[in-house]
């Protein structure tokens, strides 16, 4: 079976007991439905004691962080928000489109202002549940694979338990809005990605570096240095908000203005930035750090927010192999890119599921593909296929190359089409876009 199948059975035999009126629906990134503007900065909802003040930043309630992320204000600044989390996974057919990191597909997430309003299912009968969307303003965030803190330990009693009192510290205008497709960046650009978990249910939380893994082979990042001394090789104090371990290949899919390639394990952090440098009274903005476990140097930063002249291209990597039966795994398919002065961004296997029949399979270009987000230049392009024995990579079959010069705002896919007993051939293939 598939990769993709095997994803699309889990998710339906995972969650099919879970009923909602707008099972399959597009939820919106972040924003619920809108509320009447505040000329003033409201104190934090009042069911619950929460604190005034985390992490330097003055915490405000959910209606005026949506207000603010509606101005733009939250383009690469960080907030503290106080409300109610809740969640619940919906039953989602096969989207048979390419799903962005930051599009709210196939889940109902809620973030309002008061318990009531945060809870999605309620008990029905003697056995069932009925569930709604959240009623009121509410913000959707994005727990993401570096955020510090784990919200489902905080709502209790499965899908019908009580939302969890939490402050979130996050941002919007996060750099994975490239990873969207053209039609949908704006949208991904207005998805509230969570920083940290600041504090929950009446505690503080303390920062932590969250469990990460090998994004080609599944096995756990195991870090040579600890969070608090990536810390302080960086010489952060109470100004850090999250920092975790990746594969150095792995690392655009959290800020893809990094493109590196190669199993090294570094770290990205993320930090406020001076009180001075606000962009209003409740946000600070924040740089991101590249550190190295090896040697604990920092290798490179730059600040959250986007560069107003950042016009990245994107490209798609897709192969179909002839003569191949889908889809056992037992060959796969690999890319390397080099920019013009030589240096490989990227070198692993074609991302995305697989997707064919009897004699021929194509890897990438669908749900769980992802684009390489590259500044504009020329690359050159080697692609080849590799037999899988139980984890282990045979050498490079049919290798084959090209060279492509990518314009600011590209959006190129190439599929590498492999003939039985010829030689491979690049084609152009359609961009991934969001369907009907």
């Amino acid at each position: 079976m598939a990769r993709i199948g095997i994803l699309a059975v889990l998710i339906v035999s995972i969650l099919s007991a879970c009923s909602s009126p707008s099972a399959g629906a597009t939820m919106s990134p972040s924003v619920g439905v809108s509320a009447s503007p505040s000329a003033t900065v409201s104190p934090p909802p009042a069911d619950a004691t929460f604190p005034s003040q985390v992490a330097g930043l003055p915490v405000i309630t959910v209606a005026d962080a949506v207000e603010l992320l509606r101005s733009g204000t939250l383009d690469g600044q960080a907030v503290a928000v106080a409300g109610y989390y809740d969640a619940m996974a919906l039953p989602c057919p096969y989207p048979g489109r390419y799903i962005g990191p930051l599009e709210g597909w196939c889940r109902s997430v809620a973030f309002t202002d008061t318990r009531a309003t945060a809870q999605l299912c309620q008990p029905a009968g003697s056995n069932g549940m009925s569930c709604s969307q959240p009623s009121g303003t509410n913000l959707a965030p994005f727990f993401l694979t570096e955020t510090s803190g784990d919200a489902w330990s905080y709502v209790t009693g499965g899908a019908t338990g009580e939302p969890g009192a939490l402050v979130l510290i996050g941002h919007a205008g996060d750099a994975r809005q490239w990873q969207c497709t053209a039609a949908t960046q704006a949208q991904c650009a207005a998805a509230f990605v969570v920083d940290r978990i600041a504090w929950a249910e009446g505690h503080d939380v303390p920062t932590a570096a969250p469990q990460t893994g090998d994004q080609q082979t599944g096995k756990a990042t195991t870090p040579r240095m600890t969070l608090a001394q990536v810390a302080a090789a960086i010489g952060l104090g109470d100004d850090l908000l999250t920092g975790a371990a990746f594969r150095a290949g792995d690392i655009a899919t959290v800020d893809p203005r990094w493109n590196l390639a190669g199993d090294n394990i570094v770290w990205l952090v993320r930090s406020l930035g001076p009180a001075a440098q606000a962009g209003s009274a409740e946000t600070r903005s924040e740089s991101v750090w590249l550190v190295d476990d090896a040697t604990g140097k920092v290798i490179d930063s730059h600040p959250l927010k986007l560069a107003s002249d950042y016009q990245p291209a994107r490209l798609w990597q897709m192969a179909t192999a002839h003569g191949v039966d889908c889809c056992a795994g037992d060959v796969l398919a690999f890319y390397r890119v080099v920019s013009g002065d030589g240096t490989v961004v990227y070198e692993g296997m074609v991302p995305g599921g697989e997707s064919g029949g009897q004699g021929s399979m194509t890897y990438g270009g669908g749900y769980g593909s992802g684009p390489l987000v590259l500044p504009a230049g020329g690359y050159s392009i080697t692609t080849w296929l590799a037999t899988n024995s139980a984890g282990a990579i045979g050498p490079p079959r049919h290798e084959c190359s090209t060279q492509v010069t990518l314009r600011p705002l590209d959006d190129v896919a190439l599929n590498a089409d492999y003939p039985l007993n010829q030689a491979c051939t690049f084609q152009p293939a359609p961009s991934p876009s969001p369907g009907p």
